[in-house]
């Protein structure tokens, strides 16, 4: 999420979405940087405004099995689901007039809700930005991809963590390279046959242990495609068995550091998760996302962010009686800020999550002008 907000897209970003610039919402930015700035400086949770960014998860069900994804590897404990498309257009209703950006995913695979396209299309008629996230398997014909050109997506993430098979299903298990492939062909050809530049492809490309020199021929494999970016994105892991197994060798792409002795290793102990890991770099105190962003999950739980798989720190459901505005500044939201504010370290979830880190998270190169 950081490189979506960092002053140094700012300008393409604007250029990209300045459709979606209105009194409202830009007197709502104001608020929350504001807000925000306060915060920092008395040490506890001074709220204006509204969340400026989205997330909402579509479906939490997957037709894949990666390792290292909860919905994939069936650790999720959470039930699964699909979003109800009235109570989506309900919370789309409440939020329309603060969010200049929705991301349309979390766990799962948007595409397996059969109203994901809908939900798209009516966040489009508010003119409200739409980014999702896929695996690419759901693109087989013309007229599926002419259908998402013309639904208003702005952008999509394609996961391509291989430029052969046995690569790409060391991780992306169950899934089809070629698939991916010809899905992200589709989408070029709609976009040409629309004279639409948007969505905006971007092919994002896990560095793992197994792929690490596959990294150039992927590159070039995105511009083949007439992909608009090449995402390089770096590893979450959640013990040391799964570091040992995907974590690459070139210490660039890895997001995590080592104790390089029992000493160093005692002497950071409450900066690295249970299981000992320690992100590189990771800010003390604070997270910026809980002032502008939040995560409202396929049956209206809302958690802090997208690091909560399980929403082990739910804060309220806008489907049950209550507005996501009343969840905002509630208690819980509030009690939750203060103590991030006061420790990061002090959740487990917040020690492995990469938000504010002086690491490499996410790389972006633009492929194309658009």
């Amino acid at each position: 999420m950081a490189y979506l907000v960092s002053a140094r897209n700012l300008p393409r970003l604007i250029e990209r979405y300045g459709y979606a610039l209105s009194v409202k919402r830009l007197w709502n930015f104001s608020k929350v940087l504001a807000s925000m700035g306060v915060s920092w400086v008395v040490r506890r949770p001074v709220v204006w405004g509204r969340p400026f960014m989205m997330m909402v998860e579509p479906t939490n069900f997957c037709n894949l099995k990666c390792p290292l994804c909860p919905s994939g590897n069936g650790q999720m404990e959470r039930p699964r689901g699909n979003m109800d498309l009235e109570r989506y257009r309900r919370l789309i209703d409440e939020i329309k007039d603060h969010v200049m950006l929705l991301m349309l995913w979390n766990q799962g695979e948007p595409f397996i809700n059969k109203g994901f396209l809908e939900m798209v299309r009516y966040a489009r008629e508010h003119r409200i930005p739409v980014m999702t996230s896929t695996n690419g398997h759901f693109v087989r014909t013309l007229d599926q991809a002419l259908d998402i050109v013309d639904s208003g997506l702005s952008e999509m993430i394609i996961s391509l963590d291989g430029v052969d098979q046995e690569t790409y299903e060391t991780y992306r298990v169950g899934g089809s390279l070629q698939a991916v492939l010809d899905g992200t062909r589709l989408i070029a050809e709609a976009k040409k046959q629309r004279g639409s530049v948007t969505p905006l492809v971007n092919l994002q490309f896990i560095v793992f242990r197994h792929n690490e020199g596959d990294l150039e021929r992927a590159e070039e494999l995105s511009r083949q495609l007439h992909a608009d970016k090449f995402l390089i994105k770096t590893a979450q892991v959640y013990d040391q068995h799964d570091a040992a197994t995907f974590l690459p060798e070139q210490e660039l792409f890895r997001r995590y550091e080592e104790a390089t002795d029992p000493a160093d290793e005692a002497l950071h102990a409450d900066e690295s998760t249970d299981d000992g890991l320690r992100v590189k770099g990771q800010p003390k105190t604070g997270c910026k996302v809980l002032w502008y962003s939040s995560m409202v999950n396929w049956n209206g739980d809302v958690a802090p962010c997208c690091f909560d798989k399980d929403v082990d720190f739910g804060m309220g459901d806008p489907f049950n009686g209550r507005t996501f505005g009343k969840i905002w500044k509630d208690a819980p939201y509030m009690e939750f800020r203060q103590r991030i504010l006061d420790d990061r370290r002090s959740v487990d979830m917040c020690r492995n999550c990469s938000e504010g880190y002086r690491g490499m998270f996410s790389l972006v190169k633009e492929l194309t002008g658009s």
